[in-house]
C-alpha cells in the first residue's frame, strides 16, 4: 500500500476514532513540567518541608516528592502554609534522608494537624542508581493515607513526540523522569503497552512499509509484521500471544485476531458498515468496538467471543468514540462528542449505571491509570493543545505534558 493510499485510509479511521491531526507543529523540545495551584480550598493540603538529611540529595528529592503528590491533582504539597485563613484541614509530612555507599533510606511521619495526631510512618529504602523510585514509593503510601485513592506515582508512560517528518516514540517514568527515546520514524501510530507492561505495540511507516511491530522493553528486541491494510490501535489479548487489529480488506473494513506465533489472520467482526477495535476484557472473553453504518454516529458495542453475541454499549445517539475497559474490568469508558465538548461516560457493567461529565474542548486516545482512577487523553481544553490528566472522581484535569505535537498517550505499572 503506498503512503498516500494510507494516509487516506487512516483519515477515515481517525476521523471515527477521532485521534490523529494531519498536521503538528514543533512547540517543546524537552518534556514540559506541570505545575499545580491552588484554585480552591477543597484540595487536601500537605506542608511538606525540606527533609533533613544530606543536603545533596534532600532539596532535589523533596522537591520531587511535592511535584509527584500535586500530579494527583486531588492534593496539594506545599513547602509553607499557603493560607493566611484558617483551613478545615491541614497534614504535616517531616523526615530525613540517610545514605550508604548504596541505599538511600527515608525515615518519616505524617500528622493531623487538627486532631494532632500521626497517620502516617515511613521508613523505605532505595537504590542510590535510582533515588526517584523511592520518591515514587512514598508518594503512593502517602496518597493512600491521605484519602481512599490508590498512588499513580510508581507508573511508566509511552508516548509519539510530532516533530516535522519524523515521529519519536518515548518511554518515561510517570514523573517524566528518565525519558528515552526508543523508536522514531516517518510515523509511529498507536502505541500500547501489552498487559504485563513488558512490550509495547505499535504501527510504524518506514521506508515505504507500513507494518506493526512489537518491542521488547527488557531485550530491546524489535519484531515486524507486514500486515496488508492494518490500522489503528492494536489491542493485546491478556496472554500476550495475539492482538486484535482493525483492517481493511477489499474496501472491508473490519477487526482480525493477529497470532504472533503462527501469524494467522482470524476474522472475528466485520460487514455492513466500518467496525474498528477498542480493548479486549481481562480474562479475554469480550472485545469493545466501534462501528459506524458510515452515518457519522458510531456506536458503542461489546461482543462475547464465546457466544458471539453483541450488546450496545452507547445510549446516545452522538459521536462515541475509544471505548475502553477499566483495569478492574467492572466498568466502560467511552467518549462522546458534540457542541465543543467532550463527555467523558463511565458506565457500570453490571448495573448499567452511567456517570458522565462534560470536558470543555476534545479529548482523543484516552488511557486508564493503573488504579483506573485517572487518564491520560490527548487533546485540546482549557489550557491549550496537550496530553491531559484527569482525576475521575473528582473530575479534575490538567494538562501534563503542553505541546500539540504530544500524543497517544498509554499507561502502566513501572
Amino acid at each position: 500500500m503506498k503512503f498516500k493510499g494510507i494516509w487516506i485510509f487512516l483519515s477515515i479511521l481517525l476521523a471515527l476514532a477521532g485521534a490523529l491531526p494531519t498536521k503538528a507543529t514543533e512547540t517543546s523540545e524537552g518534556l514540559p513540567l506541570i505545575t499545580v495551584e491552588s484554585q480552591t480550598f477543597g484540595k487536601i493540603l500537605v506542608r511538606v518541608p525540606d527533609f533533613k538529611g544530606d543536603p545533596s540529595v534532600s532539596a532535589k528529592l523533596t522537591s520531587l516528592l511535592r511535584k509527584m503528590i500535586n500530579l494527583h491533582l486531588f492534593v496539594l504539597a506545599t513547602p509553607n502554609p499557603p493560607f493566611s485563613q484558617p483551613i478545615s484541614k491541614e497534614y504535616y509530612l517531616t523526615g530525613s534522608f540517610s545514605l550508604t555507599s548504596s541505599e538511600i533510606t527515608f525515615k518519616g511521619q505524617l500528622e493531623d494537624l487538627l486532631e494532632k495526631r500521626i497517620i502516617g510512618e515511613y521508613h523505605l529504602k532505595g537504590t542510590l542508581s535510582q533515588p526517584e523510585r523511592l520518591i515514587y514509593l512514598i508518594t503512593d503510601k502517602l496518597i493512600e493515607d491521605l484519602s481512599h485513592h490508590k498512588g499513580i506515582a510508581y507508573s511508566k508512560i509511552a508516548f509519539v513526540k510530532r516533530t516535522l517528518g519524523k515521529d519519536r516514540l518515548y518511554l518515561a517514568d510517570f514523573s517524566k523522569e528518565n525519558p528515552k527515546e526508543l523508536r522514531s520514524a516517518p510515523l509511529i501510530l498507536f502505541p500500547k503497552f501489552s498487559p504485563s507492561g513488558q512490550k509495547l505495540a505499535y504501527l510504524v511507516y518506514e521506508k515505504q512499509l507500513y507494518f506493526l511491530e512489537i518491542l521488547d522493553l527488557k531485550t530491546g528486541e524489535k519484531k515486524a509484521f507486514n500486515i496488508k491494510g492494518i490500522s489503528s490501535t492494536p489491542v493485546w489479548s491478556p496472554d500476550e500471544k495475539s492482538l486484535f487489529l482493525t483492517i481493511e480488506d477489499q474496501a472491508e473494513i473490519g477487526i482480525y485476531r493477529f497470532s504472533l506465533e503462527n501469524q494467522n489472520l482470524e476474522p472475528i467482526l466485520r460487514g455492513e458498515g466500518i467496525y474498528q477495535v477498542g480493548d479486549l476484557s481481562k480474562d479475554g472473553q469480550k472485545l469493545l468496538y466501534v462501528h459506524d453504518r458510515r452515518t457519522g454516529k458510531p456506536t458503542i458495542n461489546l461482543f462475547d467471543l464465546e457466544t458471539k453475541q453483541t450488546k450496545k454499549i452507547s445510549k446516545i445517539r452522538a459521536y462515541n468514540t475509544s471505548p475502553r475497559f477499566s483495569p478492574k474490568g467492572d466498568k466502560v469508558l467511552y467518549l462522546s462528542r458534540g457542541g465543543g465538548l467532550t463527555y467523558l461516560v463511565l458506565q457500570d457493567l453490571t448495573t448499567g449505571k452511567e456517570d458522565k461529565f462534560a470536558f470543555k474542548g476534545r479529548l482523543e486516545d484516552p488511557a486508564f491509570s493503573p488504579t483506573g482512577d485517572y487518564l491520560l487523553a490527548s487533546g485540546e481544553g482549557p489550557q491549550g493543545h496537550g496530553i491531559y490528566l484527569i482525576h475521575l472522581p473528582s473530575h479534575l484535569s490538567q494538562v501534563y505534558i503542553s505541546g500539540k505535537n504530544f500524543l497517544f498517550p498509554t499507561w502502566s505499572k513501572l
